[in-house]
């Protein structure tokens, strides 16, 4: 064999080896992050596309019509009502059951429905109160340790009273306490109207009614977004679903005045949250 001939790698072609992977590692890593935050926030935009389709369901099935039906056709479906904030007897904020809870059979949870009794309240109905994955967003800290609670809040309009507001008043949102509203009712357009959001902040029980599942937003309550801000969800902002059932991506950085006008169902203004 010649002297010429390597028994080896030197030194520098290991150094250079090494520097080669660390740079390829460097250059993946930002993409594997970008790939496992995409995915709970992908399961975050399904989690509220299927709340709307059983917001639609219930709309469909049970909510009755805002108006006398007319002698000459049926009930149009735009005129059918979403449920209302809270349902069942009691008197207290947090003393009745929430809109989630008349959900229950449109998301797949027939037999958890039937062991809710509205005439009990909400105390009355503990022991059926459980987790339900629907109602958590998989990108947050409690998304697998959790109880029964929810990320996920319809919206009541703006100021933090809004949700006791009746209906047809100034600043109202998608849905109060004891008003129901529907399609018709949307005069700002349903594409354009946010209907629930997600928060990570104030976090309660999902058959509970009060903040937990239903809010008020004031612009003036800033920052916006945060885990003790009114909204949060993902790395640079959260998901919401429009009144049609769609379901965007607002940035953190939207301005308050926009957001606000978004979150009223009739306010009249130019709203676009992206």
């Amino acid at each position: 064999m010649s002297r010429s001939a390597r028994d080896g790698i030197s030194l520098i072609e290991v150094l250079v080896v090494v520097a080669i992977i660390a740079i390829l590692i460097g250059l993946l890593l930002p993409a594997t992050r970008r790939v496992h935050e995409a995915a709970p926030r992908m399961q975050c935009q399904n989690n509220l596309k299927q709340l709307m389709m059983a917001l639609y369901s219930y709309s469909d099935t049970t909510g009755k019509p805002a108006t006398v039906p007319s002698a000459d056709g049926p009930d149009a479906s735009a005129d059918r009502l979403f449920p209302p904030g809270c349902l069942g007897s009691g008197t207290a904020p947090e003393g009745r059951l929430s809109w989630m809870v008349a959900l229950l059979p449109h998301l797949e949870q027939e037999p958890l429905s039937k062991q809710f009794d509205t005439e009990k309240g909400y105390a009355g109905n503990l022991p059926a109160q459980r987790r339900i994955k629907t109602f958590l967003c998989a990108a947050a800290n409690e998304a697998e340790s959790a109880g029964a609670v929810t990320h996920y809040v319809a919206m009541a309009g703006i100021g933090h009273d809004a949700a006791g507001r009746p209906a047809g008043a100034a600043g109202n949102g998608f849905m109060g306490y004891d008003r129901s509203t529907s399609v018709a009712t949307i005069k700002d357009g349903t594409s354009e109207t946010i209907a629930l959001m997600e928060t990570r902040f104030g976090l309660g029980p999902w058959a509970r009614r009060g903040a937990s599942t239903l809010r008020g937003f004031d612009p003036a309550d800033v920052p916006l977004y945060g885990d003790q801000r009114p909204f949060g969800g993902h790395p640079g902002g959260m998901n919401a679903a429009m009144a049609d059932g769609s379901v965007r991506f607002i940035s953190s950085s939207i301005e308050p005045g926009k957001l606000a006008a978004a979150i009223t169902i009739a306010g009249g203004e130019p709203a676009n949250p992206d």
